[in-house]
């Protein structure tokens, strides 16, 4: 009597193999027993490499390497296989043997060497067997209906190969409603629960929900809640350690909010250049900014100026200190902007030669800014012409003017 694989359970008939873990058959033994050999062609160490007459050489080669010197797709069926070469063309030997034949299932004519079903019905055969078994997932009745009829909607949008392959992102969404209502909820409801951010990775199924109207979307609500998670956003930038005058500030935008006084997009664009400043300067505990950072905070970023300036005012009614959002000087922020083309200008220095096309724009750019005050974008700079005047200098014509500029 035969003895039983060790792996797979069937029959290790006689041309089975014995292993350290017991016999097991021969397919068994050459998927998953067999010791690895390194392949003559690809280098890489697998089971199955052997020599093949039909080569060239005599050097063992995997499977892989042997079969991508004598097949390609067929053009018909799409099947990887040896070809051969038609009056009608290059084609499998099925197809050319045979030509068309039925479809089992829908008994549209196709290429033989499908086999016994067109791609259309594979894909959609096997769509609904794998959305059947994802619908054990589900403990409801009415959310297993629900995935099943997305798949089908899914289908019907799109094709049934593109559903197959996609459809298992969304299949997390109909658990967690599962598991939280047992139902498809309201859209505020999915709104608290996945955020704006959330819904986004599970678009097509919001919109297979709105399309066959099981949910109508509010705007104002899906403003609110994007905007309460920029603020949770904000504040997470500190890791739960916040410095107590972004607490406190925070605390007073939401008195100002609860009051009617301000609007919550208010109060996040509030936030954000005091949390910038702080996160900026690395202010922890119960430091507070000096003028000298906000200065350079508004160097930097001179449109914050007016949204910063009701954080320093809170701060002098709370410190009892006399901050001020001064506008920057033009000097001061020319040298600011040249202080940052020049850092750029050396990080492109510092890097291995040659440099790319898009590398050697960048630097005629940053040029152009640095020695001459002339901004100018990449695409304009792409149609112009450099001539190169020595190994140091190259010349740029830029609306009738002459600019030099030193090659890296």
């Amino acid at each position: 009597m035969n003895q039983p694989c060790t792996r797979c359970g069937g029959e290790a008939v006689k041309d089975g193999a014995n292993t350290e873990y017991g016999r097991v058959c021969q397919t068994c033994y050459q998927g998953y027993f067999k010791t690895k050999k390194e392949c003559f062609e690809c280098g890489k160490f697998k089971r199955g490499v052997c020599s093949y007459s039909k080569l060239s050489h005599d050097h063992g080669v995997c499977v892989s390497c042997y079969q991508s010197h004598f097949r390609e797709t067929c053009p018909l069926c799409h099947k990887y296989r040896e070809l051969v070469t038609t009056d009608t063309g290059v084609m499998c030997h099925k197809c050319h043997e045979f030509g068309e034949i039925p479809c089992e299932s829908c008994h549209k004519l196709m290429p033989a060497g499908m086999g016994k079903r067109c791609d259309s019905c594979y894909w959609s055969q096997r769509l609904e067997h794998e959305a059947k078994i994802n619908t054990y997932l589900l403990t409801d009745g009415v959310m297993r209906q629900a995935y099943t009829a997305f798949t089908i909607w899914f289908e019907t949008e799109l094709d049934s190969k593109t559903a197959v392959l996609k459809h298992n992102n969304y299949i997390d969404f109909f658990v967690r409603c599962d598991e939280l209502w047992g139902k498809i909820p309201n859209y505020e409801s999915l709104l608290q629960e996945f955020k704006p951010n959330g819904l986004r990775v599970y678009l097509t199924a919001l919109r297979w929900l709105i399309k066959t109207k099981q949910v109508v979307v509010d705007p104002d609500v899906k403003s609110q809640i994007a905007e309460e998670e920029r603020i949770v956003n904000l504040l997470a930038k500190f890791d739960g350690k916040a410095p107590h005058c972004i607490s406190d500030y925070h605390n007073y935008l939401e008195h100002k909010l609860l009051n009617g006084e301000t609007s919550l997009k208010s109060v996040r664009l509030a936030l954000q250049p005091a949390i910038d400043l702080c996160t900026q300067f690395r202010l922890e505990g119960s430091n507070t900014p000096i003028q000298e950072q906000i200065d350079g905070y508004l160097l930097i970023k001179r449109g914050q100026r007016n949204a910063l300036y009701g954080f320093v005012m809170f701060l002098n009614r709370k410190c009892g200190s006399s901050l001020v959002c001064v506008k920057p000087s033009k000097d001061s922020v020319l040298k600011a902007n040249r202080g940052e083309i020049e850092r750029q200008m050396m990080a492109l220095s510092n890097q291995p030669k040659p440099l790319s096309d898009k590398d050697k724009l960048t630097w005629l750019q940053l040029g152009m800014a640095y020695f001459h005050q002339v901004n100018i974008q990449l695409k304009i700079l792409k149609t112009l012409t450099i001539h190169p005047c020595d190994e140091e200098m190259s010349k740029i014509i830029f609306n009738d003017k002459e600019y030099w500029l030193p090659i890296l």
